[in-house]
């Protein structure tokens, strides 16, 4: 094997000697003033300089594969653990019965107004991805929308709906910050509303008696979200050099998501018409169910239930979004049968939406989208190899 003249190099293996140490030891013997690249199954590594001295690699562990290593089993128990208390509470043979014996009319147009909802959310998506000049027409971020919400369901633990659709933005553009941060934008910006209209109908209708703590909560997380989004640009010019490329990222391509108004002002109408869209859907399911749950209270705990479905600690928020809805139901005299039977029926919503959004990525190929190296390391790569 002939390697350039600039660079020796040789690979020993060595067994590893117990449990906690890695299987491998690739090593590297290399001139004075050399560069030696590699690649291997653990990572990709890159001495840039050498100095003619051993340099010996381990087998790199990405922080994020530790975690996923606790993360998924802790989710399977967050939501075995929660589904077992709902059934101790709860009378599952009542569940089932009043699920059979839902209005199929009125959960058909919960299912016609979820996905209306999620053709709104992609085209707030599309106004702040052309904000940042990603430039793609309305069909393309319509399609990666619905191939994400079936990957919310569906997909494998390591690649959920947002990180997909991101990564189909990310070929179409070639632009991966932008692709990445539009749909970061994009759900914090649907989050910090839904949270606004949970505060304002918690103060606007209080004659549902909720704890006041619930309501400092939720002014609370709506302030730091908002905070966060206008600190950022102000941090990344404190604390980064003026040469960063995060902090020329954010003064130059970002720019839009603190300095274009009209952009904004659009992103919170269409959001706002998108959480209207999904309480009309929850309205929906309540009808279906016989229930009559007022619209007044769904604006209340539909945002706050939404929020705690979504926190990562729990297999697509099964089990705490049920749990969620049987606190709030309770609360208004809705027996705890008929209130988890409320969450089963928005979770079928969902799903079955969520099956859509598989047939449009059959359609569109059954392709996922590549995860590729870094524009910078594939380039030290290509020069140090």
């Amino acid at each position: 094997m002939s390697h350039p003249p600039a660079v020796t190099a040789r690979i020993l293996l060595a067994p590893a000697t117990s449990r906690n140490r890695p299987t491998s030891v690739p090593v590297f013997a290399a001139l004075p003033g050399s560069r030696v690249g590699c690649r291997t199954l653990a990572g990709t590594c890159f001495f840039p300089r050498a100095g003619g001295v051993l340099a010996t690699m381990r087998p790199f562990r990405k922080p994020s594969e530790n975690r996923r290593r606790w993360l998924r089993p802790l989710q399977v128990a967050v939501s075995v653990g929660a589904v077992g208390y709902l059934a101790y509470r709860t009378e599952p043979a009542k569940i089932a019965r009043q699920l059979r014996d839902a209005d199929p009319a009125y959960l058909l147009v919960a299912v016609v107004l979820y996905l209306l909802g999620q053709v709104v959310s992609a085209y707030r998506w599309g106004r702040i991805g052309n904000s940042v000049g990603l430039g793609e027409g309305f069909g393309s971020y319509l399609r990666f929308y619905f191939v994400g919400m079936f990957f919310n369901f569906f997909g494998p633990s390591t690649l959920g709906g947002d990180l997909v659709r991101a990564l189909y933005l990310t070929e179409l553009t070639r632009r991966r910050a932008l692709a990445f941060n539009s749909v970061l934008f994009d759900r914090l910006s649907g989050l910090v509303v839904l949270i606004a209209i949970g505060g304002v109908a918690f103060v606007a209708f209080p004659q549902y008696g909720l704890p006041g703590p619930l309501l400092v909560v939720t002014v609370c997380l709506g302030t730091a979200l908002f905070a966060g989004w206008w600190v950022a640009p102000r941090l990344a010019r404190l604390l980064l050099p003026p040469h960063s490329r995060v902090r020329r990222l954010v003064a130059n391509d970002l720019a839009p998501f603190w300095h274009d108004r009209r952009m904004l002002l659009a992103v919170v109408a269409v959001s706002l018409v998108f959480h209207s869209i999904q309480i009309a859907a929850q309205l929906a399911v309540s009808e279906a169910l016989g229930l009559a749950v007022p619209l007044s209270y769904i604006c209340i705990f539909h945002p706050l239930v939404s929020v705690v479905s979504a926190v990562p600690i729990s297999l697509s928020g099964i089990g705490l979004r049920e749990g969620g809805y049987l606190y709030f139901l309770k609360h208004i005299g809705i027996a705890p049968s008929l209130a988890v039977a409320y969450g089963v029926a928005w979770f079928a919503v969902m799903l079955v939406c969520g099956l859509l959004g598989g047939l449009v990525f059959l359609f569109s190929g059954g392709r996922l989208p590549r995860l590729t190296l870094p524009p910078d390391l594939g380039r030290e790569l290509r020069d140090g190899a």
